[in-house]
């Protein structure tokens, strides 16, 4: 007698690999990308891969920090409104320029704020404690020395540390590199990722479909995932379920790319185009992971580049982006912070899910007077992409949870501010 058909139980997490396994995997395969030296504008927003020494002083010359006078201390210690102090004005100190006088006994320099200190000179007079009358400068305020003078190497000394390995250059380090002259970094540059769309339902969002097509949405979902994270997302559009033409277009990309990622074709469909492709062959690998949405799921290395199969559901994408693909590429991009934050919430209403398996529940969360609040944005459906439009966190109920009920304590994965 033949055995009987068996049911697929969807929810069941039988035959899968933990979520930490399958994350824990993704993550030892990815490395930092090599470091490259790449002008400011090109560094900005990636992560110094040596620790930048300052050659020079900051600044590199003791300069006023007023306009006034240029004198020497002892000139002007006793000067007072009723016993004033004359003193020869002997030249003009400029910003940008040497000043074009030495300061001796009894004499002065104009200075703009900003201008070099001129040699012999200790301290800067203010203008509104000096009247001038031809070539006198009457000062009637004493000034000891230092004062309003801002000394070379100031900020930083030459020798010490500007910008440590591993910090991200923003915009203060960006000026703080022009500053000291240092135009070419040494980063870790950002990873271009190639995406792909695999299906002959799909058409771009440009075309309008006939019956039974679909627009492609998780090309651009990806695309704006990845340039959110700092990367250089490369479309290269949508390929038919054709095992061929895949093959065809990944290794068209292969020079330029430095990681793919595919929607589509990694489940147990007899048109899996992608898992058709890499089957028996590389290092790419399909497996079923104790997670939903997001359960089939490919990951290996195509020539020693990160090859992300994900599933074609939206839902599922987005989830399978934050769980696996953003990690690494943070890795790559040599972040050392590469987690979403995560706070505690307290639901608003019951989520229920499979048990066996982590469920990301799609959430709104809100800080009110009792702390955050999380609430669910739709059914659990990995089809119904508008409900992560409307959230901002992914509320994490533990395998083994088959209904996390109204007003208990859950852990929220925040991949947007609230107000966003």
């Amino acid at each position: 007698m033949a055995d009987a058909p068996r049911i697929h139980d969807h929810d069941s997490a039988d035959g899968t690999i933990s979520f930490e396994e399958a994350r824990a995997h993704v993550l030892a395969s990815v490395h930092a990308l090599s470091p490259i030296a790449l002008p400011l504008t090109e560094a900005f927003g990636c992560v110094v891969a040596e620790d930048l020494i300052a050659a020079i002083d900051l600044p590199e010359f003791a300069s006023s920090a007023m306009d006034g006078f240029a004198v020497r201390a002892s000139d002007v210690a006793a000067a007072t409104p009723a016993s004033p102090v004359d003193l020869k004005i002997v030249g003009r100190a400029l910003i940008g320029r040497h000043p074009d006088a030495t300061v001796g006994g009894g004499e002065a320099v104009r200075i703009a704020t900003g201008a070099p200190i001129p040699a012999g000179a200790d301290t800067i007079v203010p203008i509104e404690n000096a009247d001038v009358s031809g070539e006198i400068v009457r000062l009637v305020d004493g000034s000891s020395p230092g004062t309003h003078i801002r000394p070379a190497g100031e900020d930083v000394r030459a020798g010490q540390v500007l910008v440590a390995r591993g910090r991200r250059l923003g915009a203060p380090e960006m000026g703080l590199l022009a500053n000291a002259g240092q135009p070419t970094p040494l980063v870790h540059p950002r990873p271009r990722v190639v995406i792909l769309s695999t299906g002959d339902e799909l058409i771009p969002p440009t075309e309008t479909p006939e019956f039974g097509q679909v627009h492609d949405s998780n090309a651009y979902t990806l695309f704006a995932a990845l340039k959110e994270a700092g990367a250089i997302p490369v479309m290269a559009g949508i390929v038919k379920d054709d095992v061929e033409s895949f093959k065809e277009t990944v290794f068209d990309y292969l020079i330029q790319a430095d990681a793919f990622i595919s929607s589509g074709g990694v489940s147990v469909g007899e048109r899996d185009v992608v898992k058709a492709a890499f089957f028996g062959r590389g290092d790419v690998r399909f497996y079923r992971v104790a997670m939903q949405p997001g359960m089939p799921q490919g990951f290996g290395t195509i020539e020693g580049k990160p090859y992300f199969g994900l599933p074609g559901n939206p839902v599922s994408v987005f989830v399978s982006y934050e769980a696996f693909v953003r990690p690494a590429v943070m890795k790559m991009m040599g972040r050392t912070q590469t987690e979403r934050p995560q706070i505690t919430a307290t639901l608003a209403e019951d989520v229920s899910g499979p048990k066996g398996k982590l469920q990301f529940a799609r959430v709104h969360v809100e800080r009110g007077d009792q702390g955050w609040k999380a609430t669910p944005t739709g059914a659990r459906g990995s089809n119904l992409i508008s409900t992560i439009s409307r959230a901002n966190g992914l509320a994490l109920i533990p395998a083994g949870v088959e209904m996390a009920p109204a007003g208990s304590q859950v852990r929220v994965m925040v991949f947007r501010a609230s107000e966003d």
